[in-house]
């Protein structure tokens, strides 16, 4: 009995005594415990396995769009085309989602540039081919939209390293998503006589055109409509950033026994503060004695208006990826910059803007194990941009159709770079076939 009492207490000089009273009904329950771990990693790893599954499946269409020289577009008609395509959008049900593999469908808007030329292409589910082509018709009559080959299967990630070497990123926001990037609205010549828009894809296909032979730079945004509910929520989450910057208090529910209690505490150190300080003086009213108004700066006015405007129009999921690529042993950093450079002109000090992924850039880590951790990320990035992964539903960010708009529609008859494939003729209407949306 001496001895169990001395090894008790010389326990309670390190553990609890409430974990040595109670050590054996917790390790009693430790088996049920990993139990449940196993089998939730198991089950994550049976999703995976079968979203892997699911994604396989997905047939793609590569569509290389083209417009005439004198095509009268503005991104005004690409922005309704994304409207449009915001029907896309389909919710599964528990066993689509749980026992399926099924994701939310997604399309994929690309810039592939190369030496004096630049393509404009979409990769979408086959199954929706037709519905794309015919918004496509329906906002640009002249449009020619061809089926080409994938231009990504050129390259091999078992290339990296021997006859190919690249420089890749995912391109994220600086600000929270609720607020808006520079869009084309903003881009006009006040001073010119005629033709005040500057369309924003001329310096950025001149930028990436204008390299070596054995050079290209490729560019792909995806895109995934969502649910209405969470469109609402997200707009949910910019209101309140509107009430913040308006000086608006959120008002927060207090039980009442904490606001008797805080009252029965304030009073003693009010009645000290009077001893000392003399009787206190009541609080003055500005503005003629009515409601204290706060002073709202114009910086904060210009976010207000630019977080209303841009969830006023729903939203995307979006993510971004821009890959320069070259022979191996010709890699450059002045292209490199470039890379990055060609969506600086799409931010704002003030309310939001691009820059590279930290996690994901291939020129960085730069300390333990660099040359390894780059060779992975090359490959990743790569690969990624080949299959188009947007894996996870609430993967990336939120963008505006008037955003997506600004970074992605097919050339105007502003841009006059010789860079862009353009249509020779104009095929006039859809075809017959094409099923109008509804």
């Amino acid at each position: 009995m001496r001895l169990r009492v001395q090894i008790r207490n010389w326990q309670g000089l390190f553990l609890p005594l409430w974990f040595t009273d109670n050590a054996n009904a917790l390790f009693g329950w430790l088996w049920l415990i990993v139990v449940i771990l196993f089998l939730r990693t198991v089950w994550r790893a049976y999703r995976d396995f079968r979203t892997g599954e699911y994604v396989g499946t997905i047939a793609w269409s590569y569509l290389q769009i083209t417009v005439p020289e004198d095509s009268p577009q503005t991104p005004t008609s690409m922005e309704h085309a994304f409207e449009v395509w915001d029907g896309l959008h389909k919710g599964g049900d528990l066993i689509e989602y749980f026992f399926d593999g099924y994701m939310e469908a997604w399309y994929s808007c690309e810039i592939h540039c190369t030496r004096g030329r630049a393509r404009y292409i979409m990769v979408v589910p086959a199954a929706h081919r037709t519905f794309f082509e015919g918004v496509i018709y329906g906002q640009y009559p002249t449009a020619e939209i061809r089926e080409v080959e994938d231009y990504t299967q050129r390259y091999s990630w078992r290339d990296l390293h021997t006859t190919l070497d690249l420089y890749g990123t995912e391109m994220i926001l600086s600000n929270d998503d609720i607020f808006p990037i520079k869009t084309y609205r903003s881009y006009e010549d006040l001073l010119a006589e005629d033709d005040r828009f500057i369309d924003p894809h001329q310096a950025l296909v001149e930028a990436y055109t204008n390299v070596n032979e054995d050079e290209e730079f490729w560019v792909q945004i995806l895109v995934r409509p969502i649910s209405g509910q969470d469109i609402q929520a997200w707009a949910s989450k910019g209101e309140a950033e509107i009430a913040k910057l308006a000086g608006k208090e959120e008002k927060i529910s207090v039980p009442w026994y904490l606001s008797l209690l805080t009252a029965l505490f304030q009073l003693p150190i009010d009645a000290l503060r009077a001893f000392l300080e003399g009787p206190l003086e009541p609080v003055k009213k500005k503005n003629g004695g009515g409601v204290d108004i706060p002073k709202v700066s114009v910086s904060d006015t210009a976010r207000m208006d630019g977080i209303l405007h841009k969830i006023d129009r729903g939203a995307f999921r979006v993510k971004i990826r821009i890959l320069y690529l070259a022979p191996y042993g010709k890699l450059t950093k002045p292209n490199i910059s470039r890379a990055i450079g060609g969506f600086k002109q799409f931010n704002t000090y003030n309310l939001n803007g691009f820059r590279p992924d930290p996690g994901t850039k291939t020129n960085d880590p730069s300390y333990i194990l660099k040359d390894v951790r780059r060779k992975r990320r090359k490959r990743n990035i790569l690969v990624n941009y080949q299959t188009r992964d947007f894996w996870g539903y609430t993967s990336g960010y939120m963008l505006s159709p008037e955003e997506l708009a600004t970074l992605y529609h097919f050339p105007t008859k502003y841009a006059r770079t010789p860079s862009l494939e353009r249509a020779k003729a104009g095929v006039g209407s859809a075809p017959d076939n094409v099923p109008i949306p509804r």
